[in-house]
């Protein structure tokens, strides 16, 4: 009787299961949403190239002679700005850390780009592509290593070690001489009016403020108080009389009464000078603007060969 009973068990399973009605579309998983693409980014020619040369820049010059020599395709149509920033590495072979942060950290980060660019220079679709994955906070590159960095300024200032340069200014200290004409050849010139040339000094205390004034200002304003309250450490040191910058060349000290040093303290980087050189501790982005960039190294021919970029 139990092999009987076996059998009448597996007929009622199957004729259930036969008449069971199909679940409705109603109760369907909703098909999965593709996430946005990495859009398209293809090398198109470049102009200059080395014969010789590997898949993968590793040097700082090779990086540079990479984003000044290669143009570029780029074309983004919603696509993730992360993925997108990615591909453009691998794209021209670059090392890469990416130090933006994700929108579930930045509410203001976008989540999606569009651009589209044609046959434009490396370097100028790098700067479009950082400005388009930009939130409140503006962007910059720097390269440190051999890698190619981006993300927000205040993020690559924090999170990077800062670089140390002293920079020699010898020749920039001697000012030009200056020809006053006669009063009878410029009836405007006072008769008897001479200038004398200014002390290296005072011409080094402007080198100092031109470059606190255009290069990265933001790097040389104080530590805010939001800062502080973040835990960002102020580099001035409280018993500065001088709250961390002179730029006046005829400053005496008080007490001392020798000349008061010419730098500047800011919340990511100081300058100070120093007789004929310049002492400059700053990321790599800011020293980037200071001393320019490495003597690049073209790219190598091959990076030209047809490739398929994914989309």
């Amino acid at each position: 009787m139990i092999p009987n009973s076996i059998s009448a068990t597996i007929v009622a399973a199957v004729a259930a299961w036969t008449f069971v009605p199909a679940a409705s579309l109603a109760d369907d998983p909703p098909p999965k949403v593709d996430a946005p693409s990495t859009g398209s980014i293809r090398i198109v020619g470049a102009d200059r190239t080395s014969p010789t040369g590997g898949r993968w820049a590793q040097t700082n010059a090779e990086v540079h002679g990479r984003l000044a020599f290669l143009r570029l395709d780029l074309s983004c149509d919603g696509s993730d700005p992360r993925r997108a920033r990615r591909a453009f590495a691998e794209t021209l072979g670059l090392n890469f850390i990416d130090h933006f942060p994700r929108p579930a950290q930045d509410a203001a980060i976008p989540t999606e780009i569009s651009l589209s660019v044609r046959n434009i220079a490396a370097s100028e679709a790098l700067e479009l592509l950082i400005d388009a994955s930009s939130g409140t906070q503006r962007g910059a590159w720097q390269v440190r290593d051999g890698i190619l960095e981006m993300g927000p300024r205040p993020t690559l200032a924090r999170r990077t070690r800062p670089i140390t340069r002293v920079i020699d200014i010898t020749d920039q200290l001697l000012e030009a001489p200056y020809f006053i004409p006669s009063p009878e050849e410029n009836p405007l010139t006072p008769d008897g009016v001479t200038r004398s040339r200014r002390s290296p000094r005072e011409v080094g205390a402007d080198l100092v403020e031109s470059i606190v004034n255009a290069v990265d200002p933001d790097a040389w304003h104080p530590v805010t108080e939001a800062e502080l309250a973040d835990g960002v450490v102020d580099p001035v040191d409280p018993r500065d009389p001088h709250q961390g910058r002179n730029l006046n060349p005829k400053a005496i000290d008080p007490i001392t009464r020798n000349p008061i040093p010419i730098y500047v303290q800011g919340r990511w980087a100081t300058i100070r000078l120093k007789s004929k050189v310049i002492v400059v501790r700053a990321p790599a982005f800011v020293l980037m603007g200071i001393e320019g960039l490495p003597k690049p190294v073209p790219p190598p021919a091959f990076l030209l060969e047809p490739t398929n970029s994914p989309d």
